[in-house]
C-alpha cells in the first residue's frame, strides 16, 4: 500500500491507525504538495454503495462542524477499491498511547476533558453525535491541543443510520448503556463515553473492563464502575457522567464548568490507631458456591442453580459461562418463565437468542418472551433463528395474541418477515391485526405474494 496513489493524486506514505470503520493513512497531495490524512473506509462492512454513503455521511458530519478540536475534511474520493476521505493531517499522539505509558495526573485529565467536551459541544450543536469517543480517538498535539478524530460511526440528526449489518459498532469499554440496549441516542451517550475515557486516563484502566467482551457489556448495563483510587476532585464528576440513565448525567455545559475548576486535593487523614483487621466479605448469596460447582453439575441442574441466585448475580454468571448452558440447562431455566425472563433480559439479545434457540419446546420460549418487558421482546425474537422464532410466535399467539402482534411489529424487518413466512395465514392475520397500521403494511409487503393475498383477504373488513 505504501507508495500507491489514490485517485491519481494522493501518494500513501504511512499508516496512521485503524478505526471502527476504516484505516487512516498519511499521504501527500501531489497537486498542492501538502501532507494530508486519508481514510480508507473498510471494505468488509458493506457493499460499495453502502460504503460510499457511509463515507459521505462521515464527511458531511465533519463538514458541519467548525471547531479547532475537530479535524477538517476536504473531499471524498471515489476509487475502485471504495471511497476515501481526505482530511487535515494532525501530528500528535493518541491519548490511549499516553495512558499505556502511565496514568495521567488529575489536572491534565481535566485539561484534556475540557477541550474534548468543547469539541463535542460544537458537534452536538449542529446535530452530530460522535458515538465512538475513546482514548484512541483523542489526539494530543505537540502543543498540547486536543483534537477528536474518527467520526466514522457518527450519527447525524435527521439522517438515516448506517451501521454494519445493524451491529453496535465501537469499543465495548466505551459504549454507553443506551447504545448497548439498542435505543436511540443523543449527545448524552458521547458524554458517557467521555466519562469512561477520563476515568481511564486517571486510573489507567476502563471503569467496567472485564475478561470478556460479554462480561464488560453486562457490567456497563448493570453494575457500578470499579472504585477509583487516584481521583480526588474529579471523582464525583466522572461518576455522574457514568450514570446508567442519560437523564442523570450532567450536560456538556455543566461538565465544561466543572472541568474549569481547580482540582481539589484528596483530604489526608491520619488515623489515631491502626484499624482492626476486617473479615473478608461474605460470598454473594449462593454465587460463590455456584460459581465453583456449576462446571461439574449435570446439565439440567445448571439451570436450577442459576434460578437459585438473585437475578443480577445469575445474569453475571450466565454472561460469563454461557457456553455451559446447553439444551437441558436452558430448558430447566425456562421452566420458571418470570425469573428467567428477568435474568435473560439483562443479557445482550444475540446471546439470549443463542440460548433460546436450543429449547425444543416452543411453549417454554413463549412463556419466557411474554414475561419479558415489552421493549425487549422484539429484539430477542429478532436475533433468533427464524424457524425457532416462528415456532415461539405461534405458541405466544395462543397465549396473548395482542402482545405477540406488538412483539412482531417491534422485530427488525428482515427477521420478522422470515418468521412470519413460516406461519399459517390465519396466524399471520391474527398477529397483524394487533400491529400498528404502518407496521402491518410493511410486514405484509415482506410476505410471498400468495400468502400476502390470503392474509390481506383475512384482514379486509367483512361485509
Amino acid at each position: 500500500m505504501i507508495g500507491e496513489r489514490v485517485a491519481g493524486r494522493f501518494v500513501i506514505e504511512a499508516q496512521l491507525g485503524t478505526g471502527g470503520m476504516g484505516r487512516v493513512w498519511r499521504g501527500r497531495d501531489g497537486k498542492l504538495d501538502r501532507v494530508v490524512a486519508l481514510k480508507q473506509v473498510r471494505a468488509d462492512v458493506g457493499r460499495l454503495p453502502e460504503l460510499t454513503a457511509r463515507a459521505e455521511q462521515e464527511a458531511r458530519a465533519l463538514a458541519r462542524i467548525d471547531h479547532p478540536g475537530i479535524v477538517r475534511v476536504h473531499d471524498v474520493l471515489d476509487a475502485p477499491d471504495g471511497p476515501w476521505i481526505v482530511m487535515d493531517y494532525v501530528r500528535g499522539t493518541v491519548l490511549g498511547a499516553l495512558i499505556e505509558q502511565s496514568p495521567l495526573p488529575e489536572h491534565e485529565v481535566a485539561r484534556i476533558g475540557a477541550q474534548a467536551v468543547a469539541a463535542l459541544a460544537a458537534a452536538h450543536a449542529v446535530g452530530v453525535f460522535h458515538r465512538d469517543v475513546k482514548p484512541d480517538n483523542i489526539l494530543i498535539t505537540a502543543s498540547g491541543e486536543v483534537v477528536l478524530v474518527d467520526f466514522g460511526i457518527a450519527a447525524i440528526e435527521g439522517h438515516g443510520r448506517l451501521t454494519a449489518l445493524g451491529q453496535v459498532i465501537g469499543t465495548p469499554d466505551f459504549i454507553a448503556p443506551e447504545r448497548l440496549r439498542g435505543i436511540p441516542v443523543d449527545g448524552a451517550a458521547d458524554l458517557w463515553s467521555l466519562g469512561a475515557t477520563l476515568y481511564t486516563a486517571l486510573e489507567g484502566r476502563p471503569p467496567f473492563h472485564r475478561s470478556t467482551s460479554e462480561a464488560t457489556k453486562f457490567a456497563i448495563l448493570a453494575l457500578p464502575p470499579d472504585p477509583m483510587t487516584r481521583a480526588a476532585g474529579l471523582k464525583s464528576t466522572i461518576n455522574r457522567l457514568l450514570a446508567k440513565s442519560p437523564a442523570n448525567r450532567m450536560t456538556a455545559a455543566e461538565l465544561a464548568h466543572r472541568l474549569r475548576q481547580p482540582p481539589r486535593r484528596a483530604p489526608v487523614t491520619v488515623p489515631r490507631q491502626a484499624p482492626a483487621p476486617q473479615p473478608p466479605p461474605p460470598p454473594l448469596a449462593n454465587g460463590g458456591h455456584v460459581r465453583r460447582t456449576i462446571a461439574g453439575a449435570e446439565a439440567a441442574e445448571r439451570g436450577s442453580m442459576i434460578l437459585a441466585l438473585p437475578a443480577a448475580e445469575a445474569a453475571i454468571l450466565l454472561a460469563q459461562q454461557w457456553q455451559l448452558f446447553t439444551t437441558a440447562a436452558v430448558e430447566e431455566l425456562c421452566r420458571d418463565a418470570a425469573k428467567s425472563a428477568k435474568i435473560l433480559q439483562m443479557l445482550l439479545p444475540y446471546r439470549v437468542a443463542w440460548l433460546l434457540d436450543q429449547v425444543r419446546d416452543p411453549n417454554l420460549v413463549a412463556g419466557v418472551v411474554l414475561a419479558m418487558d415489552p421493549h425487549h421482546r422484539g429484539r430477542m425474537l429478532g436475533h433468533m433463528h427464524d424457524r425457532h422464532s416462528a415456532a415461539a410466535l405461534e405458541a405466544m399467539a395462543t397465549i396473548d395474541t395482542r402482545q405477540t402482534g406488538l412483539a412482531v411489529a417491534a422485530m427488525p424487518e428482515g427477521p420478522a418477515g422470515q418468521a412470519l413466512t413460516r406461519l399459517p395465514s390465519a396466524t399471520i392475520a391474527a398477529l397483524l391485526m394487533h400491529c400498528p397500521p404502518s407496521s402491518r403494511d410493511r410486514l405484509l409487503s415482506l410476505l410471498p405474494s400468495t400468502t400476502r393475498e390470503d392474509v390481506a383477504r383475512r384482514l379486509a373488513p367483512k361485509g
